[in-house]
């Protein structure tokens, strides 16, 4: 786990990188297309973690971030969702101000780089088999709230649930209720390409934020 250690200057405080079907998803050669780009990006950089990337577990916390896949130079890079990269530290920013660093787990619905950052509807099928046992670890908590970084990330978590789609329409800063217990907060991605175009600023990446931390208290 070179790549990890080379980069813990961005590094959540006491993560716990999520165990489980860890073996099994560092060994996963169901997408032949991104076998070849890894087995491409070991050469071009040799110093990247350039694997599927675990979900990141952090003690007792409420609050599941979901992204949709890691970045070239974020998650691929360190072995670390939303580490190391623009995405994560506009995310990180905002955690940070709300003093929730600490107090959030992460993950992603595709647990590797995509090609040309676009995830095909087959891969995310095959990354099921690794999503889905996250959804169902979050349901058996007592309380907790799902945030969902993006449309397809949304998407993913609305199928996963076995829920209809047309019943959770995905809205910034909405706040879905999923049952008695458990919430979905939707948010637009922290990509360059939202917060450089305005799409996302930081005012409503915190809106969202705020929304799913008064959930769980």
């Amino acid at each position: 786990m070179s790549a990890m250690n080379q980069h813990t200057d961005t590094e959540l405080p006491n993560r716990q990188v999520a165990s489980g079907s860890n073996e099994a998803l560092l060994k996963c050669q169901r997408c032949p297309a991104l076998r070849r780009q890894f087995k491409g990006l070991r050469q071009r950089y040799p110093d990247y973690w350039n694997k599927p990337v675990p979900a990141v577990e952090l003690t007792d916390t409420d609050i599941l971030i979901i992204g949709l896949a890691p970045g070239l130079h974020g998650a691929n890079r360190t072995g670390i969702p939303f580490e190391g990269d623009a995405s994560s530290k506009f995310l990180r920013s905002v955690l940070e101000q709300l003093n929730l660093i600490e107090k959030v787990s992460i993950t992603n619905v595709l647990k590797c780089l995509p090609e040309q950052n676009k995830p095909k509807t087959d891969e995310l099928k095959r990354c099921e088999r690794f999503f889905l046992p996250e959804i169902e670890a979050f349901k058996a908590r007592p309380n907790g709230v799902l945030f969902a970084l993006g449309r397809v990330a949304h998407e993913r978590i609305i199928r996963a649930l076995g829920l209809r789609q047309k019943d959770y329409p995905f809205v910034h800063a909405r706040a879905h209720r999923l049952d008695k217990e458990h919430w979905l907060v939707d948010s637009y991605h922290s990509s360059r390409y939202n917060t450089q175009t305005g799409r996302l600023t930081e005012a409503m990446l915190i809106t969202a934020v705020e929304t799913a931390a008064r959930l769980v208290k």
